[in-house]
């Protein structure tokens, strides 16, 4: 009995259970499946109404949901950086998707900041930031960068991160399936015969184990956990570095999955030169990718403390509305300027991803192109890559900067850095326009200006 005690164990059955419970009522529900809703969301909002915050059935440890989305992250940023880039596959499409979700994050932020200094001049800089967090970033760095920004003053700062993510889910979903409905109303979806797109190729299985070898996925877990181990050996040497400054080294623990993503991406050259070749297998580490995107959408959503809404309502629910309805906005009327080829597609894929993830853009996607067959998923995979470039100085920088100019002289500092993400959004718009295919159609009050090429 005692190694029941903790209470962990059951948390994990009742957190799977869940999953499997939101999979059959999908299948005993063919609408709900065809509409395209996220069913590790539909678990976590089960688990959020079952829970003892609603009906009571079963008890959550909060603090293992938490953990859970914490370190999920960094098991999905390192399982994603072992997999092999596919060649030829960096269209102009995938550019024009890096400069949008750069563009979205910033001037997320700058909405977020601006409106809670409107609201409450003198609260934490972090509630308005954790608008792109939760929005674009997802569960897992909304909770990551909240908790880091605890230590600076910011009350309950992974609770309003995950708050904001789910809400952000909400979003997706309630104002997502609209779109698409609207879209193919006006004819905006097409899913044309000619849609070609660069299929990301497959690795091939790695080959069977001979007698009292380690199953294929045992191998792809142990590298992603051996890639762990030296992510946390890589933070916990720069955490002691930098032990002078606490507030920077709070923020490494808060980054542990860009460090893991750099493992990752330095480890994988290296296993390739084992002789017999490199024991990942990209299929497998996809699999287990996607298993923890759904644990980790799943327990973010359970894991929300309905209390700390209760208390923090008017700035979160004033933030998240605007945020909402800003990103709805942008995503449709800069698609049509921003692609020429399957605009809606890439559109509904960007809402998605700016209010959820990348898996939530794809499920909304779906919707619209069961098959995938338009561009904008291989648009979406390596945008989101070729973002980092656009995306770091904003978490790297901006972000801490903000945070750590609030204190006694905050009223003089506030108003400068917003003028810096001002700047910063700004010179994103200005760089999309030159480099990055972003066009001027006209007319301006047209969500959706005709394309002469």
């Amino acid at each position: 009995m005692r190694y029941w005690q903790s209470g962990a164990p059951l948390t994990i059955l009742v957190l799977l259970c869940l999953l499997l419970g939101a999979a059959l009522l999908a299948r005993l529900l063919p609408p709900l499946r065809r509409l395209g809703l996220p069913l590790a969301l539909l678990a976590g909002v089960a688990g959020l109404a079952l829970g003892e915050q609603g009906l009571g059935w079963f008890h959550l440890d909060v603090g293992l949901l938490e953990s859970v989305v914490y370190h999920g992250l960094a098991v999905v940023f390192i399982a994603v950086g072992l997999q092999a880039p596919s060649e030829g596959a960096r269209t102009s499409g995938a550019r024009s998707m890096a400069f949008a979700i750069t563009a979205m994050m910033s001037s997320q932020a700058l909405l977020g900041l601006g409106i809670l200094l409107l609201l409450d001049p003198g609260a934490h800089p972090g509630t308005g930031l954790l608008l792109p967090m939760g929005f674009e970033e997802g569960p897992g760095q909304a909770l990551a960068m909240g908790a880091t920004w605890e230590g600076t003053g910011l009350r309950d700062g992974a609770q309003v991160g995950l708050i904001i993510a789910a809400i952000g889910y909400g979003w997706s979903i309630l104002a997502g399936i609209p779109l698409v409905l609207v879209g193919r109303r006006r004819g905006w979806a097409r899913a044309e015969e000619g849609f070609v797109t660069d299929r990301l190729p497959v690795a091939d299985a790695v080959a069977d184990r001979g007698a009292g070898g380690l199953d294929a996925l045992s191998v792809q877990a142990s590298i992603i956990g051996a890639c762990y181990l030296l992510t946390w050996a890589t933070c916990a040497a720069l955490a002691r570095l930098l032990a002078p400054l606490p507030d920077v080294a709070a923020m490494v623990w808060g980054f542990h999955f860009i460090f893991g993503a750099a493992v990752a991406m330095l480890v994988r050259p290296l296993l390739a030169r084992i002789p017999g070749g490199s024991p990942v297998d990209d299929r497998l580490m996809g699999r287990l990718a996607g298993l923890t995107v759904d644990g980790i959408t799943c327990a973010a959503i359970a894991a929300v403390q309905v209390a700390v809404l209760a208390a923090q309502w008017l700035p979160i629910m004033v933030i998240t509305t605007a945020g909402g309805l800003w990103t709805l906005a942008l995503a449709v009327w800069m698609a049509r300027r921003a692609w020429t080829d399957a605009p809606f597609e890439h559109a509904v894929l960007w809402f998605g991803m700016s209010t959820g993830t990348l898996p939530t853009g794809l499920a909304l996607l779906r919707v619209v192109d069961p098959d995938l067959r338009s561009p904008a998923a291989v648009s979406a995979v390596f945008g989101s890559a070729a973002s980092v470039a656009g995306v770091a100085p904003l978490m790297m920088l901006l972000f801490p900067a903000t945070v750590a100019a609030w204190g006694p002289d905050w009223p003089e500092r506030r108003w400068v850095m917003l003028g810096l993400l001002a700047a910063y959004t700004v010179a994103v718009f200005v760089l999309w326009r030159a480099v990055g295919g972003l066009r001027p159609r006209r007319p301006w009050s047209s969500p959706w200006p005709p394309i002469r090429e």
